[in-house]
């Protein structure tokens, strides 16, 4: 039996995500294609999804979802890795900071800015990773990058301790430990990112996910039948029916245009930036959009032929 689709799952603090990817792997099979749809820190917990199969094509579709965190942000000591598994770099005092100035903050993260990855993190800098060349006792100071929060809020007021939790949505490449170090900065003060929790990836949710040590127990029979397959995202994602003529264009990856396909209605989750999904019982195509002309044309960018029914 092949399998492929979208595995999503529950992970707990202290696994790493490849070590996640590894476990499924050796029960599903070592020769079966197993990845993930964005890494997730050992130390934090929540959602990973993992890809199987076809579905691990979708990668970079699946990495480009909104994400959503809760985070505590603890005030007042900056760390070598911007979260609390770090070494201390700076003390600082952060009695002056109030919950008004935590909400005035955030303001100056909404939207697109430039943010300056971890030294400890995959980035790459001069060919290596980040990581690796912190580790490794050599001094790194990442570039940085555009990145984009589309919301942020705040959970709970500032406890004695100095820490307080928010809800932070975002979009890929942002780091949310890199947004609690610059916070601490903002208020004057130093900062790290105390706990992480990833709540959702697009319309995948961690609430609905199986914990990870539940689904390492299963065989491989029982988990397949977890798993998402591809041609349900048709359910959850806009899309457009792939009639006969689509199939067949799509198939050997000519374009195909918009006018004439059938939307398909009612989804789930929100309209992918600049892609379309058209597919059908025997496809899944994501496609860029471009215009010509008066009308637009659909340009496949993942093909995935479906095996069986698809359903």
């Amino acid at each position: 039996m092949s399998v492929s689709g979208i595995l999503p799952v529950n992970k707990p603090e202290g696994l790493r995500s490849t070590d996640c990817v590894q476990k499924i792997r050796s029960i599903l099979g070592r020769s079966l294609k197993v990845g993930h749809g964005g890494t997730l820190d050992s130390t934090a917990s929540g959602l990973l999804v993992i890809l199987v199969g076809q579905a691990t094509r979708l990668s970079n579709f699946v990495m480009e979802l909104p994400k959503v965190y809760e985070a505590e942000v603890a005030l007042g000591r900056g760390t070598t890795t911007d979260d609390a598994s770090g070494e201390t770099t700076e003390r600082a005092p952060w009695g002056h900071v109030t919950d008004s100035a935590l909400d005035s903050a955030l303001c100056a993260f909404f939207g697109w800015r430039m943010q300056r990855p971890p030294a400890v993190s995959a980035v790459h800098v001069g060919g290596e990773r980040a990581h690796a060349i912190a580790r490794s006792g050599r001094s790194v100071l990442p570039e940085a990058k555009p990145v984009c929060f589309l919301d942020i809020a705040r959970l709970t007021p500032l406890d004695e301790n100095g820490r307080v939790r928010f809800r932070v949505s975002c979009r890929r490449g942002t780091y949310v430990r890199s947004f609690a170090r610059d916070l601490g900065g903002l208020l004057g003060t130093a900062a790290h990112l105390s706990g992480l929790i990833r709540l959702s990836s697009g319309p995948f949710s961690a609430d609905k996910a199986k914990p990870a040590a539940e689904l390492f127990e299963m065989t491989r029979e029982e988990l397949a039948a977890e798993m998402i397959p591809t041609p349900a995202l048709r359910r959850i994602f806009p899309s457009y029916e792939a009639d006969r003529g689509a199939y067949e264009k799509l198939s050997h990856g000519q374009k195909v245009s918009l006018l004439g396909l059938k939307r398909r209605l009612p989804h789930l989750a929100q309209p992918l930036r600049g892609r379309v999904i058209v597919a059908s019982e025997k496809i899944f195509s994501i496609c860029a959009e471009a215009r010509r002309g008066g009308s637009w044309e659909l340009a496949p960018e993942v093909n995935i032929l479906i095996e069986g029914d698809g359903e």
